[in-house]
């Protein structure tokens, strides 16, 4: 293991070492800076700027972009979006005309078809008769027919007395003083125990006064 780790450079930031925190300028290729990797990872250059003779910015990197091109640039994304002028032609509104007889389907027409009468083989087929019929009829009244027909009841049954004002609650003299739901100024507080449905709570049958010691008598 000793021998291996002999075998790379070890590449640390120290003092008095060759590393430089610089990426925007060229070294020779002794000196590493920041992205020393990244000029490694570009070899081999057909034509290297650092080991030319002379300098000529006019010459070019590489021959061709990449190996899976055919030497042609890639167009850029404005090229892209500007060619689709070319495929408005494709989405332009077209009237289509389809003809009912054709030159391939006139040997198969039926010409003497039925056309009045009504049915799957006329030209304007008709509704069966009851085709706007409305079925009321429930699932429980047609499979559970009752053994006699019903007869409604002759007379009718006596209305039965509505007390709900009487178990209304109202607003209370002692718990809900001075809210929101108190009517008028609220100037003064009223105290006198009687609400607005006292007369229809003797009315109700719950509130009744009644005298079990007369009851038990009788």
């Amino acid at each position: 293991m000793a021998s291996d780790y002999a075998t790379h450079p070890d590449y640390v930031e120290r003092k008095g070492s060759l590393f430089l925190r610089s990426d925007h300028m060229n070294y020779s290729r002794p000196t590493l800076n920041s992205n020393w990797h990244q000029a490694r990872e570009a070899e081999p250059k057909d034509y290297d700027l650092n080991k030319a003779p002379i300098r000529d910015l006019c010459n070019s990197t590489y021959d061709r972009i990449g190996n899976a091109t055919d030497g042609s640039l890639p167009i850029t994304n404005y090229q892209a979006q500007a060619q689709q002028i070319f495929l408005k032609a494709d989405f332009t509104e077209r009237e289509s005309v389809k003809h009912m007889v054709t030159m391939e389907t006139a040997g198969h027409m039926e010409l003497d078809r039925n056309t009045g009468n009504g049915g799957s083989g006329s030209v304007l087929p008709q509704h069966q008769a009851e085709h706007n019929k409305f079925h009321f009829e429930t699932t429980n009244a047609t499979d559970f027919l009752p053994p006699y027909p019903y007869t409604p009841a002759e007379e009718k049954p006596a209305d039965v007395p509505d007390h709900s004002i009487a178990y209304k609650r109202c607003n209370s003299q002692f718990t809900d003083r001075a809210d929101y739901r108190r009517g008028g100024r609220n100037t003064w507080q009223d105290e006198t125990g009687v609400y607005a449905n006292a007369h229809l709570k003797g009315q109700a049958p719950p509130y009744m006064k009644t005298c079990p010691i007369a009851e038990r008598m009788a």
